[in-house]
């Protein structure tokens, strides 16, 4: 019976957290035959319904992500076994067993990241380079993250595999209602271009071309490491009427965010992979994005492009597709079949076929 470890410490998160709630049951229930031993604040793990099953050990394990402290945690924590699954390219840097790594993106080697320093920039690359040599596998949630690799210079390369993400939300009938916002869904940093959408939005309100508040969902604590005074600006300002930030909300208030909305803009500088867009789809919510990062790739004809960087471009695509109502239908016939490209369960076939060859090997 193999033993595979996880590092699941950050299975209360977003992005990552999402990634390790969806694909942990799905891999933990295929191969009962496997004994998962998850890492993380047993606190936390043990709030999810498949905690408990008989081939589940929970290791408490709760060092912080990114720091000094956690090389150490980890490889005291790493019981004996035939697998390492790290979720994300912080890796036990010491750990000499069998690993496999996910690599959702190198966002923070990226040109696109604006917040990038030497300092930040030399850890990245340094834990990267070492995920990349030290795993037997590197999945990646797309093709565009497996050729940023390449653009960066990154080692090994050929050891990755795209893998990618699914979307679960509940699918509703394909129909267009009078949406009652703009929607914009993901964290509240810089590179999510959130500041010119917001001033694209200023733009077609000021003439008179949008009377529909702009919804901004996303982690409150990244409205002050994201993007500093965001928040105070809007809220000191006439905007405060017209532009609101929900915070960290359930699944089941996102379904409902989707399905009230008239349309959910992403104008985001760089993606590794972009889940919103998908899960706005099954709920016939019609998607602008830009044509940046992997959403190309990902999106396919399902959307409307804009260019992020063009604030006049935002707003005219926007403006189109609150107008357009044969491209807003048309968008989401489109989106219905993209979303179903997408699949959690060969998500988890993928990851455990690669499991397997490397347990074989």
């Amino acid at each position: 019976m193999p033993d595979i470890t996880v590092d699941a410490r950050m299975v209360r998160a977003s992005g990552i957290g999402s990634y390790l709630r969806h694909l942990l049951p799905l891999l933990i229930s295929a191969r009962p035959d496997y004994t998962w031993h998850l890492l993380g604040d047993k606190n936390n793990l043990c709030k999810e319904p498949w905690a408990d099953l008989d081939n589940v050990r929970l290791i408490d394990c709760s060092s912080r992500v990114y720091s000094i402290a956690e090389q150490f945690t980890l490889l005291r924590n790493i019981p004996r076994c035939d697998l390492y699954f790290s979720p994300h390219y912080v890796i036990p840097l010491f750990y000499r067993g069998t690993m496999l790594v996910t690599i959702h993106d190198i966002f923070h080697l990226a040109d696109e990241n604006a917040d990038k320093t030497p300092v930040r920039s030399a850890y990245a690359r340094t834990m990267i380079s070492s995920a990349m040599r030290k795993a037997r596998v590197v999945m990646t949630d797309s093709r565009f993250t497996r050729d940023e690799m390449s653009k960066y210079a990154l080692p090994h390369t050929d050891k990755t595999r795209v893998v990618y993400l699914g979307v679960d939300l509940p699918q509703k009938p394909a129909v267009d209602t009078d949406g009652k916002y703009l929607l914009y869904v993901g964290n509240v940093k810089p590179h999510k271009n959130i500041r010119r959408m917001i001033d694209a939005y200023k733009l077609l309100h000021e003439n008179n071309k949008i009377d529909i508040p702009l919804r901004i969902v996303g982690e409150a604590r990244n409205f002050i490491t994201g993007i500093p005074g965001l928040r105070g600006e809007i809220s000191d300002s006439r905007w405060k009427e017209w532009i609101t930030f929900t915070g960290w909300i359930s699944d089941d208030e996102l379904v409902n965010c989707y399905r009230r909305a008239a349309a959910l803009i992403l104008p985001s500088l760089y993606e590794g992979f972009g889940l919103p867009p998908l899960e706005a789809m099954t709920q016939g919510c019609p998607c602008m994005v830009s044509r940046a990062g992997s959403l190309p790739e990902i999106c396919g004809d399902a959307v409307l492009y804009c260019d992020p960087y063009d604030i006049n471009d935002i707003a005219d695509n926007t403006h189109r597709i609150l107008v357009d109502i044969e491209l807003r239908r048309k968008l989401i016939e489109n989106g219905y079949e993209q979303a179903r490209k997408y699949d959690w369960r060969q998500t988890a076939e993928t990851v455990l076929s690669i499991m397997g060859e490397i347990l074989n090997r």
